[in-house]
């Protein structure tokens, strides 16, 4: 049976859980990378093949801008429960009247401040995201100011299946009309959080701890992929918890983008290695020697091939 501390060790802010494990150090410098960007792409251009395993097939991406607007919470904390709030979020998201918005469980991530789904019959459901809006340093961006950046400089993020990228970004005003947060909007990702994957597959069946290896290598090599796409820009918060995994597609989608190019003390590499070391606590050490050494091989070998 798997322990109760495999799955808390392994939360996420995306698709439920208790939240990252590894905090991203922001840094006053830009990360490396172990190699180059691909000679002759141009950054923001997805790569004209898909990426590794991904079947020709599509996974999530709207291929529009992020639309921004506004909402007033009509009073000082954001509750979905309140029936003007709740109006206006169907009015904003194009929603219909029978559509609900419910919290997600669980804890939402040490920087989130709250998320739900918007769920309706016959439609994807929507996650709904609230993060503060002020800066924590002068020069650092908020998420939604990242997010707005991140699309002008980087275009072919919006139409790139590999990612999570917002639909809508609110600003939610309080009643005497101050922002007090920002409101992002994404599609739910199809497939299972790769850290509850993982925690699945290791304890299901000691024979499946090769899979999970194997799997560990071709995630390493989205990685090289998403790094190629976009010039060596980082991810920023790379580890199971940011990605999601689609078993019946074989794909993978990284989600949490809102810190892409935001200078860190580690590489997206550096920074999926220590959270593996991190869950050998309860995974054991095999699972951390054996895990960096199948990623680290997936990214090189894949970077290699698209030098």
């Amino acid at each position: 049976a798997m322990p109760a501390g495999a799955l808390l060790a392994v939360g996420g802010q995306h698709g439920g859980g208790v939240g990252p494990m590894v905090p991203a150090t922001a840094s006053a410098s830009w990360p490396t990378s172990d190699r180059a960007p691909r000679v002759g792409k141009t950054a923001g251009a997805p790569s004209s093949r898909m990426a590794p395993g991904a079947g020709g097939r599509h996974i999530n991406a709207s291929g529009r801008p992020i639309e921004f607007g506004e909402i007033s919470m009509g009073v000082d904390k954001f509750d979905p429960a309140q029936p003007q709030l709740l109006q206006q979020l169907k009015q904003k998201l194009g929603l219909p009247q029978n559509a609900t918005i419910v919290t997600m469980k669980g804890f939402t991530g040490g920087m989130n401040e709250g998320i739900w789904y918007a769920k309706c019959p016959g439609r994807e459901d929507l996650v709904l995201k609230l993060v503060r809006c002020k800066r924590i340093a002068q020069n650092v961006l908020t998420e939604a100011e990242n997010f707005a950046k991140l699309q002008q400089d980087l275009p072919g993020l919006i139409q790139d299946p590999m990612l999570a990228f917002p639909v809508k970004i609110l600003s939610c005003n309080d009643r005497a009309g101050q922002k007090k947060h920002d409101l992002i909007v994404m599609k739910k990702i199809r497939g299972q959080r790769f850290a509850e994957w993982i925690g699945r597959k290791w304890y299901s069946n000691p024979s499946e701890k090769h899979q999970v290896y194997q799997k560990f290598e071709e995630c390493g090599a989205w990685l090289a992929e998403f790094h190629a796409n976009y010039g060596n820009s980082q991810h920023g918060d790379f580890q199971p918890s940011n990605v999601f995994y689609n078993e019946d597609l074989n794909t993978f989608c990284f989600i949490d983008i809102g810190g892409m190019c935001i200078p860190t003390t580690e590489t997206d590499v550096e920074h999926f290695v220590r959270s593996l070391a991190l869950l050998s606590e309860n995974y054991g050490h095999e699972f951390a020697v054996e895990g960096r050494t199948y990623f680290e091989r997936g990214y090189q070998q894949a970077a290699a091939g698209m030098r």
